[in-house]
């Protein structure tokens, strides 16, 4: 097997050194991974791919492509969030998607994101992972991103089932992302911030 991530891709690992024959996890940007119990250790970061690492003091450290045979000697301890994104954008907004409409499967809507100006985002409903939106850097940094949302039945005839606004930012002095609703927000949907980056949207009714 190669030792290269492919592109977009990054490989973390459990132990310095790309210790490979214990533990080796696959990331594609954009997703996110929440380290479990500060276990990883090293990473190898592929093509056009970085890799945003924040700390539990809420520090960002971001890597590029390379080789990191120990994060802790990259000034990275107490990780807490682990994003990988493509080269050319600066954070991403990590959003999970859920419905609690009855007698649907958990499948059954996607959720589709687009920060004004920039690239759709189409997130499935039920899934447990984060899909990240990406944003690549703003003048000035702070900049409101203004973000159309919609919802849309995934089986034809794919009705749209909720469509409105929200404004995310980015703070960066503490590298956090926060939301403000519009006054278009859907009546349909909720959301609830659930760390510095990640988000859960539920529809509640159609």
């Amino acid at each position: 097997m190669t030792s290269i991530p492919g592109e977009k891709q990054a490989w973390l690992f459990k132990d310095t050194n790309f210790g490979e024959t214990n533990y080796k996890y696959l990331l594609k940007a954009p997703t996110r991974y929440s380290n479990q119990a500060g276990e990883l250790r090293s990473l190898r970061v592929g093509s056009d791919c970085k890799v945003n690492i924040w700390t539990d003091s809420g520090n960002l450290v971001t890597l590029k492509t390379g080789e990191y045979p120990d994060l802790f000697n990259n000034s990275v301890p107490n990780i807490k969030i682990i994003q990988p994104l493509e080269d050319r954008f600066k954070f991403s907004i990590d959003i999970k998607f859920n419905h609690t409409i009855q007698g649907k499967p958990a499948d059954n809507y996607d959720l589709t994101i687009k920060p004004l100006q920039f690239e759709n985002t189409v997130i499935k409903s039920g899934s447990p992972d984060y899909m990240g939106v990406q944003i690549p850097e703003l003048t000035p940094p702070d900049s409101l991103i203004v973000s159309q949302v919609s919802v849309r039945e995934a089986p034809w005839p794919h009705q749209i089932v909720a469509n409105g606004s929200i404004y995310f930012k980015y703070n960066p002095s503490n590298n956090t992302i926060t939301y403000e609703k519009t006054e278009g927000w859907p009546i349909n949907m909720d959301i609830v911030q659930n760390d510095t980056t990640g988000f859960t949207i539920t529809l509640k009714g159609v």
